[in-house]
């Protein structure tokens, strides 16, 4: 299947639009992912304080537990989230790497389809001096056969006129034969009338 310069030039173009789509959504999710990273370690230091407050507190201990339990189910879903947005930055980091290999292939094969057509170009001159060559060798030929057809046409007249001549040669022959055998019959007689007398 033939790629035109154009179609690899418009899906090269579309493959850089969505880089640039993809490139900002990771962006975005390193972001997010760098800002709850940084939520987990401050509610890590407020556990931490929290822990050393109680120690020293007079608050009962149950609201402490109970306090506690709701920080705990807080980071545990920031966790969750955190592991969420790394596996879709991954994900997109996956697609990019794709994208950019296609995007590669597309353009390592602009660039042989370039080289390809400058080889063309390059060869076209001597394409059209072989073709003029070919259709000189085709004249000489045509030319040659038609000598030799005309040569054969004369060869053939040139034969069937000597059957001609030889036909005819043969009948003189044949005349002459047939006269002279009456003419020595005609002297035997008159050679044998003399003799008689």
């Amino acid at each position: 299947m033939s790629v035109s310069v154009q179609q690899l030039l418009g899906d090269a173009k579309r493959l850089v639009g969505r880089l640039r789509e993809h490139d900002t959504t990771a962006d975005q999710l390193l972001a997010q992912a760098q800002a709850l990273g940084r939520n987990v370690e401050a509610m890590r230091q407020y556990n931490e304080e929290l822990a050393e407050l109680n120690s020293a507190s007079q608050r009962p201990r149950s609201a402490l537990i109970l306090s506690i339990q709701q920080e705990n189910r807080h980071i545990r879903e920031l966790q969750q989230e955190n592991k969420e947005l790394l596996a879709a930055l991954e994900e997109h980091q996956s697609a990019l790497e794709l994208i950019m290999a296609k995007y590669r292939e597309h353009v390592i094969r602009l660039g042989q389809s370039k080289a390809t057509e400058a080889k063309l170009a390059a060869s076209m001159p001597q394409c059209h001096h072989l073709a003029d060559k070919v259709s000189e060798m085709a004249a000489v030929m045509r030319k040659a056969a038609q000598v030799d057809e005309d040569c054969s046409a004369e060869q053939a007249q040139q034969l069937a006129q000597l059957k001609v001549e030889n036909e005819v040669l043969r009948e003189l022959l044949s005349i002459g034969r047939k006269s002279g055998s009456a003419g020595l019959e005609d002297r035997e007689v008159q050679t044998e009338d003399n003799g008689g007398i």
